[in-house]
């Protein structure tokens, strides 16, 4: 009997190519939607799956009460660890891990930077990373080995095969290469190309690895099974007050299982995270997948009264009403197969692009069965979804009425389509009032002041020893055409990371105990970033007290109540030489964070250089190239301009402007669609109308506006839901951002307009069609 069903749905798809190619088309254009978005979730809620120990292992984290508000941090001091394993019997390993920064690699007279980290050798025993040679533990173990990935090993050497080669870290030690693991899934919540013991960081910083106030790295622990973590977070809670005598941290352990997907913390308790963002898509492409069967269902309705006959010579021949049901469930889920097979094929062509653009290795393994498992589920639901109220709805009608041509449902199934069509638009409308806010916040953003100037500033990495040779470097590259300052700081001007609460002034009462971001630089900085000067002065070797004087931004003045004059105010042992306006840091929708400055010139990471405005830029770089072979001879040159770095923050922003544009896109073209078959459906049951009022003398262009009056209704409904709802969500996001632009009529007027002149153009079509049709065809029968 199903094989007879299948056929019949068959010679129904081929017979109607018109409705057969719209509903494949808008099916699989949904479909696709969802097979991308199902990809993209099932890697995002795989991170870390991959690790045996998942349920055992643990980050330490801390919350700091500043004032109230609580902030969580991973950092944590590298004493940490080893005193919690000798003191909790709970605890199995421990392992202190840096954050990734970039290691120079040496063998010969090849060198390359790649990222890399120190670590205990615990870390490798905890988590499991794929051994192609060696062992990684007990390469770790080993203060004159270390861990390299394979693709690492294949840019210094040319093989895989490189256990027991000898390299050359940042030109200082010589290590054997003593295991070489597969490259760390993207799926990792750990990644490093280079694994170093941490016995090299103890030797080379040699204070710094013992201090319990420098936090600086993550420390992860193994827990036994069966651990109650609550209980065991409650014995560490206050293990930082005996040691740091900071009574406003506490510590607790954080599952390694839960830090991608909500790894967001807010006053100090988990708030979401990832797990947001997926949950958002799979709204997303539900509703894009709902609009397409949607279609489906309205041009299967449009359609009734050529199938309405079929029905009742079925019903009157005795099939049952649920194995007609059956039948149109059965011609659904065929119509589904093709739409799903052109789904994967267009996922396919597009996920190349899509993984540069999201930062994914998103892919289709055949071999997987959870991927066979989520495409033949979605093509299932998707096939019982669009067929479900066709198919209820075609088996209702009774065959004395059919047979003498009344296929006449009732108002309630009207009703429904014209909900179904209006929940279309409503979307449609929702997602491009999305679009046009995004976007003209991103204009907004990218056209903020910064406070500096970052045209012709050149940011240097420094490599070696090259803070040691700092003086006969700066004076060399003032001596090359076009080159006007030089100085050097602990961060680059985009991204601040170190802060303190340590710091008082006059004035200061408990409830300021604030975090504020600290960071080191050398003379001329504020002369060589472009900073304004609001008050004082710039760090110069011209005033020999300097070294106990520091700089603040106004924010910083603000957040410590300071009164004008600021010049000069006492903070700690240090005393205000300067103060400058305030400028984009971190975040270039937030307002700027309170910042000092302090005086340290053997504390630099970077090194900046202000050229002139001109033409021949590029012969200057050239020079200042030639300077650092001079100089640095050991490390590759390597250069960023300000200007780049700064812009490389919009990056997340712009993708998610141009995601919500494709996905606005889409939906829009499925709501046409879906207005098509609207349009098919009611010109259809209004044919005997249509013909009778021609017959009696009525005009094209009142039949025009009798048919558009009907079919724009879900359009204009659609939009005056979709306003207030896309109103409130886009300002509650926007009043997240501190720097954001205000909501504003014309946004949600264009959004209309857009939709209306679609539709119009859609429904334009329809109607003259309709208008022009020879009446004599609709009234033969009468």
């Amino acid at each position: 009997m199903l094989r007879n069903y299948f056929k019949i749905a068959w010679r129904n798809i081929v017979k109607d190519k018109g409705s057969t190619m719209i509903n494949i088309g808008g099916l699989s254009i949904g479909l696709a939607i969802g097979v991308l978005l199902l990809l993209i979730i099932k890697d995002e809620i795989s991170f870390d799956k991959f690790q045996p120990k998942l349920d055992q292992v643990f980050l330490l984290m801390k919350n700091d009460d500043n004032g109230g508000q609580i902030s969580t941090f991973k950092s944590t001091p590298p004493p940490l660890g080893k005193t919690l394993r000798s003191e909790m019997p709970e605890i199995t390993r421990t392992a202190r891990m840096t954050y990734n920064s970039q290691f120079l690699l040496n063998n010969g007279d090849k060198s390359l930077y790649e990222n890399g980290m120190y670590t205990d050798a615990d870390l490798f025993r905890m988590m499991e990373f794929k051994a192609i040679a060696g062992n990684p533990a007990q390469a770790l173990e080993n203060s004159t080995s270390l861990v390299i990935s394979a693709t690492a090993a294949k840019k210094i050497f040319g093989t895989e095969n490189v256990l027991g080669k000898t390299l050359r870290i940042n030109n200082k030690h010589a290590m054997q290469v003593g295991a070489v693991i597969e490259d760390i899934p993207l799926n990792s919540s750990v990644k490093f190309d280079v694994a170093i013991p941490f016995s090299i960081y103890e030797l080379d910083n040699p204070n710094a690895a013992s201090e319990w106030g420098n936090n600086f790295l993550q420390t992860w622990i193994e827990l036994k099974p069966g651990t109650n973590l609550q209980a065991f977070n409650n014995k560490i809670e206050n293990s930082f007050h005996v040691r740091t005598e900071n009574l406003k941290s506490n510590l607790f352990a954080y599952p390694l299982k839960s830090l991608h997907m909500y790894g967001e913390f807010s006053n100090g308790k988990p708030s979401g995270g990832r797990a947001d963002v997926m949950l958002m898509l799979g709204a997303v492409g539900f509703f894009i997948l709902f609009i397409a069967c949607i279609n489906f269902m309205n041009l299967a309705t449009a359609r009734s009264e050529r199938r309405s006959k079929e029905v009742g010579v079925r019903k009157v021949m005795g099939a049952e009403r649920k194995w007609i049901i059956v039948q149109f469930l059965c011609e659904a889920l065929l119509m589904t197969l093709p739409a799903l097979i052109l789904a994967v094929a267009i996922v396919s062509m597009v996920l190349p692009p899509i993984n540069q653009f999201i930062r994914k290795d998103l892919h289709f393994d055949f071999l997987d069965w959870q991927i066979w498992a989520l495409l033949i589920s979605l093509g299932f639901v998707t096939g019982l979804i669009a067929g479900s109220y066709p198919a209820f709805y075609l088996s209702k009608f009774q065959p004395v009425k059919v047979l003498k041509g009344d296929t006449s449902s009732g108002k309630g199934s009207s009703t429904l389509r014209r909900i179904l069509v209006t929940t279309q638009f409503t979307v449609s409308v929702f997602l491009i009032i999305a679009s046009i806010v995004i976007f003209q916040q991103l204009k907004h953003t990218q056209n903020r002041p910064i406070g500096y100037d970052n045209e012709n500033l050149v940011e240097i990495p420094i490599r070696g020893d090259m803070m040691a040779r700092y003086e006969s470097l700066k004076n060399e590259l003032l001596k090359i055409p076009g080159v006007t300052n030089v100085s050097g700081g602990t961060h680059n001007m985009v991204q601040f990371g170190g802060k303190t609460d340590g710091l008082n002034w006059p004035g200061k009462t408990p409830e300021q105990n604030y975090l504020i971001s600290v960071t080191d630089v050398n003379y001329d900085w504020i002369k060589t970033t472009g900073l304004i000067l609001a008050e004082g002065r710039d760090f110069s070797t011209a005033f020999g007290t300097d070294s106990l004087g520091l700089l603040l931004n106004e924010a910083a003045v603000k957040k410590m109540g300071l009164k004008s004059p600021v010049i000069g105010t006492p903070i700690n042992e240090f005393k205000v030489v300067g103060v400058f306006k305030d400028f984009v840091y971190n975040s270039p929708e937030r307002a700027p964070e309170p910042l000092v400055v302090f005086l340290r010139p053997n504390n630099m990471n970077h090194l900046f250089v202000r050229m002139e405005n001109r033409a021949g830029w590029r012969n200057t770089m050239t020079g200042v190239e030639s300077v650092f072979k001079k100089v640095n001879p050991g490390f590759p040159f390597e250069f960023h301009f300000a200007k780049a770095n700064y812009e490389e923050k919009f990056k997340g922003i712009e993708a998610t402007a141009n995601l919500t544009s494709i996905v606005s896109v889409l939906a829009i073209f499925i709501s046409i669609l879906g207005l098509f078959a609207l349009a098919a459906f009611v010109s259809e049951r209004r044919a005997k109308d249509i013909g009778i009022r021609k017959v009696l003398g009525a005009g094209i262009q009142t039949l025009l506006l009798s048919l558009s009056k009907d079919f724009l209704k879900p359009v204009v409904l659609g939009f005056i839901i979709a306003t207030p709802l896309a109103g409130f969500v886009m300002n509650m996001v926007l009043t997240k951002l501190d720097y954001h632009i205000t909501l504003s009529w014309w946004m949600f007027a264009l959004a209309g307009a857009i939709v209306l002149l679609i539709a119009v153009m859609t429904v334009g079509y329809q109607a003259i069609k309709s208008a022009l049709a020879n009446p004599l065809k609709a009234l033969r029968s009468e």
